[in-house]
């Protein structure tokens, strides 16, 4: 990777153990289901909370060890093939997945070759929300889950420093093009974008996209950003049929509430304290 207005060291892209997962290995998953619909597709994109913190441990543990993929247990049930990817210096893919598909452009081409011939849906919570919004509009998609995902980064040129975001900042000439990606969204796919009404940066880019009739805004009272409800819900919700989706767009919804009427009480509930519990270990 050529390295410009570098500055200062950054684990998640500088170490020599993330430098070597981005060298040596593919960061994407392809798996099939012969239960599901042979003329669908499903991507999923990692956010950039793959690991955390950005510590050299974590990544080991998560990635090395685990081989970490966002999703992997939250499928679309009715895709024969699956898709899933990670970006491991967690800059929004702006460097592609690996060495070799190490573009924007070359991961939109290594996605169009992967999904000729299939319907695609494309999922994606925050940093992933924004790739699946972006190559889900370029490859045409049906449709798209966004889950808090971002419209634009340039902002962040503003709001945060080389040592938080160095891609950003060291390629700003050559990749700013994608710092925006409303231009790159069609009117033929629609966009289910679920939205914290309740957090700054989220209403931010909630008001940044405006009203465009394919994207329906599918607002939660929460000040979470990523997954706006718990998630326990998730499998029910990734397989609404998009009739059922759009009609979420019409009302401002209740986490709680809303978890409750997609899975019921008792697994509200069990979820409600295995995320109070998940969070409480990631604090420690």
């Amino acid at each position: 990777m050529e390295e410009i207005n570098k500055t200062c060291y950054v684990f998640q892209v500088d170490s020599d153990i993330v430098q070597q997962v981005y060298n040596e290995q593919n960061n994407f998953l392809i798996e099939y289901d012969n239960q599901g619909n042979k003329n669908w597709c499903a991507i999923y994109f990692c956010s950039n909370d793959i690991y955390y913190p950005n510590t050299e441990e974590i990544f080991r543990k998560r990635i090395v060890e685990k081989n970490f993929f966002e999703w992997y247990h939250s499928r679309i049930n009715m895709a024969s093939k699956h898709i899933f990817v990670r970006d491991v210096f967690k800059q929004w893919y702006l460097m592609g997945i690996n060495a070799k598909i190490n573009t924007p452009e070359k991961l939109t081409e290594f996605l169009r070759k992967e999904t000729e011939g299939y319907n695609i849906v494309t999922i994606g919570s925050s940093a992933g929300g924004y790739a699946a919004i972006l190559h889900g509009s370029l490859l045409s998609a049906k449709y798209i889950l966004a889950f808090n995902p971002q419209f634009e980064i340039k902002s962040l040129l503003k709001k945060t420093t080389e040592d938080i975001n160095p891609i950003i900042f060291r390629f700003s000439d050559t990749i700013g093009k994608y710092f925006d990606i409303i231009k790159y969204m069609n009117n033929t796919t629609d966009i289910f974008y679920f939205n914290s009404s309740k957090s700054k940066w989220d209403e931010e880019q909630c008001l940044y996209v405006g009203d465009k009739t394919n994207v329906y805004n599918i607002k939660f009272k929460s000040s979470h950003h990523g997954i706006p409800f718990l998630k326990v819900a998730l499998p029910v919700v990734l397989n609404l049929s998009i009739e059922k989706l759009k009609r979420l767009s019409r009302v401002a919804h209740s986490p709680i509430w809303f978890t409750y009427q997609m899975v019921g009480l008792l697994t509200t509930a069990v979820g409600f304290y295995k995320q109070l519990y998940s969070a409480y270990k990631k604090r420690k």
